[in-house]
């Protein structure tokens, strides 16, 4: 009897070891978003309706965060229109202004289109997400995003997720068709910590200046981008 009680004791040793192994797992997997997003940049977005800040998640989705950030580093977004509004979604960065066009690369003439990238991690789960939109094939993304007004668990595994509203979610709210990108800068992380409340609620007739110094500050393109033969799901 006593061989049993130690058998026994020793297998409910080890499974709960093991037990607390996989528990501790799957919490810090759960916690990696918030640990990247301390390295990651944000991406101030000017529009007519006032200024939002995006963390893209550089660190967890690279081609596709370096895609968006070289478009933002280039003042791709500059002047273009949200031209798609939903009532789960505004969508815009579109150089035609109608959901057809494409990032073309005025170096070589090429359409740039990138390959469906999917994170477990992240997941069309609230409003304030960002994501890719794309044509009908999984990897015709270029340069058109949209925010999330509302969580679209259809959409994950669909399109790839790379940023989140961090702060000016109402202005996502106001955006109507036709209202613009007056500009786009990219941010080192510690921005909002240095950034007021009220900062977000500014409109863009009293932003024109900073957004002109913004334009201005900019250092040029990020690393030239250089499209990869394949992306494996990052298996988060």
């Amino acid at each position: 009897m006593s061989r049993i009680n130690s058998r026994i004791s020793s297998d409910t040793i080890i499974g709960s070891m093991i037990g607390v192994a996989i528990f501790s797992w799957f919490f810090s997997s759960l916690a990696l978003p918030g640990q990247c997003q301390l390295k990651d940049p944000i991406v101030r977005i000017d529009t007519t309706k006032g200024s939002m800040y995006v963390r893209v998640f550089q660190s967890m989705v690279p081609t596709t965060a370096n895609n968006f950030l070289d478009l933002v580093s280039r003042g791709f977004y500059s002047g273009k229109t949200f031209h798609r509004i939903e009532t789960w979604c505004i969508q815009g960065g579109d150089p035609n202004g109608n959901g057809t066009g494409v990032f073309v690369d005025p170096e070589t003439g090429t359409p740039r289109l990138i390959p469906l990238e999917i994170n477990n991690n992240l997941r069309h789960n609230s409003a304030g997400v960002v994501a890719m939109a794309r044509g009908p094939g999984p990897n015709t993304a270029s340069c058109q995003f949209y925010i999330l007004k509302q969580a679209m668990p259809q959409l994950n595994g669909k399109y790839a997720v790379f940023g989140q509203v961090v702060s000016g979610m109402n202005v996502a709210y106001a955006i109507r068709q036709g209202d613009t990108i007056v500009a786009a800068q990219i941010n080192p992380p510690e921005t909002l910590a240095r950034q007021s409340t009220g900062g977000t609620n500014q409109t863009a007739s009293s932003n024109q200046n900073s957004n002109q110094k913004g334009n201005n500050a900019r250092k040029g393109p990020l690393t030239p981008y250089v499209p990869p033969t394949t992306v494996d799901d990052s298996g988060f």
